[in-house]
């Protein structure tokens, strides 16, 4: 597949970043993809917001 050894976390972190569409690089670089999709290429905190559910009346 490859004409050279490639190491194992890079393989590692290609396959995670590709799996979920996530850009590969520095900060700057996922910044400048991002500007110029106009889609985050970064992974965000998982799960719902802090404080997304209303409170009911009588608690």
């Amino acid at each position: 597949m490859f004409q050279y050894q490639v190491d194992g976390k890079l393989l590692e972190d290609i396959r995670l970043t590709e799996n979920k569409g996530l850009a590969l690089g520095n900060d700057k670089f996922k910044e400048q993809i991002a500007l110029l999709t106009g889609q985050r290429k970064t992974q965000a905190k998982r799960g719902r917001k802090e404080g997304w559910c209303k409170l009911r009346d009588d608690e």
